[in-house]
C-alpha cells in the first residue's frame, strides 16, 4: 500500500522555503524514501489551521497523508502537534523545546554556541554579542542557553540584543553595535551577510575591527568577503533519522518516544579573524 509523509511547515516566512535548511531537508528526506512505496508532500499549514489539530488531521487527510515530519515549529504550536500525533504518526525535526512529550531529531545548538563562543575568547574576543530574532523560540532558546552558560564559565558580561527587520544603517546603529561588541553571532547566515554589508559600508572591518559568525553554511558563505565563519548544522542525518523513524511507524513497529540531538559543526573562516584558504 502506498503511504505519504507529509513535510508540514507551520506559520514559515516564504524566505525559509529557499534557504538550505529546508532545501536540504526535503532532498534527504526524498533520497530516504528511494525503495519504499512512499512519497512525500510538502504541506504549508496557516496560523489558523495549525492552532486546531482537528482542522490540520482534516488538511492532511485530504492530502493523503499518511504521517507527518513537521519542520521547526513554533512552541505556540506544541499542543496541537500533541494531539495530532495522537492520531497519526508523527516526528519534529527542530522542536521548539526539548522538554516535550514528542518525538524529536535536533541539533545541538547548545553546544555550537558555546563552542563559537570559547572559539571567539580564544582569538581574543571578550564582548561577544550573540544577536536573536524577536519572538526567538526553538532553536535560538538554546542558543541563548548555550551563549549564557559559555560567557559565564568564561568570567565575560552577557550581551545579548534582538534585531529588527529589515536590517538598516539604523538598526546595526541601535541593535547591533550597542555595547561596543568586538564580535557578533548572528542568527543566520544571511543575517550575517547582511551585517557584514552594513558593517563594512560604516568603514568598519571583519574581523580587524569585528568578528563576526552566521548559522547555517549556506552556500555563499564561503564565497563572500571576507568568508564567513559559521555553523553546519547535520540536516542530512536528522533528515534520515525522521523518516527512518516514520517509515518504521508506517510498518506498525513503535520504538516510543524518540528524542535525538545531534552534533552541529563548527566552520572556521576569515570573518572571526582564522586565516583561510581560498580553492
Amino acid at each position: 500500500m502506498t503511504s505519504t509523509i507529509g513535510i508540514v511547515s507551520l506559520e514559515q516566512d516564504p524566505s525559509f522555503f529557499a534557504g538550505r535548511y529546508f532545501r536540504e531537508l526535503l532532498t534527504v528526506a526524498s533520497q530516504a524514501l528511494a525503495g519504499h512505496d512512499c512519497y512525500v508532500r510538502i504541506v504549508t499549514v496557516s496560523p489558523a489551521l495549525a492552532a486546531s489539530s482537528g482542522q490540520m488531521h482534516a488538511l492532511l487527510a485530504a492530502q493523503g497523508v499518511n504521517a507527518t515530519l513537521v519542520v521547526a515549529p513554533h512552541q505556540s504550536s506544541l499542543a496541537t502537534l500533541e494531539a495530532l500525533f495522537h492520531d497519526l504518526p508523527g516526528i519534529v525535526v527542530s522542536a521548539p523545546r526539548l522538554d516535550i512529550p514528542l518525538s524529536y531529531v535536533n541539533s545541538d545548538n547548545y553546544g555550537a554556541t558555546r563552542a563559537i563562543v570559547a572559539h571567539l575568547a580564544g582569538l581574543g574576543r571578550r564582548r561577544i554579542r550573540l544577536i536573536q530574532p524577536t519572538d526567538a523560540s526553538g532553536d535560538f532558546l538554546e542558543r541563548e542557553r548555550g551563549y549564557a552558560d559559555a560567557v559565564s564559565a568564561l568570567g565575560l558580561e552577557r550581551l545579548v540584543g534582538t534585531i529588527a527587520y529589515p536590517i538598516t544603517d539604523a538598526v546595526v546603529a541601535d541593535h547591533v553595535l550597542v555595547d561596543a561588541p568586538d564580535a557578533l553571532i548572528a542568527p543566520d547566515d544571511t543575517d550575517a551577510l547582511t551585517l557584514l554589508s552594513r558593517l563594512q559600508r560604516r568603514g568598519l572591518r571583519v574581523p580587524d575591527d569585528l568578528a563576526l559568525v552566521g548559522f547555517d553554511d549556506e552556500d555563499f558563505a564561503a564565497e563572500t568577503f571576507p568568508s564567513l565563519t559559521t555553523v553546519s548544522q547535520p540536516l542530512a542525518a536528522m533528515a534520515r533519522r525522521a523518516i527512518a523513524y516514520l517509515l518504521d511507524r508506517l510498518a506498525g513497529v513503535d520504538h516510543g518516544l524518540v528524542q535525538e540531538i545531534l552534533p552541529n559543526e563548527l566552520v572556521v573562516r576569515e570573518s572571526c579573524g582564522a586565516r583561510h584558504r581560498r580553492n
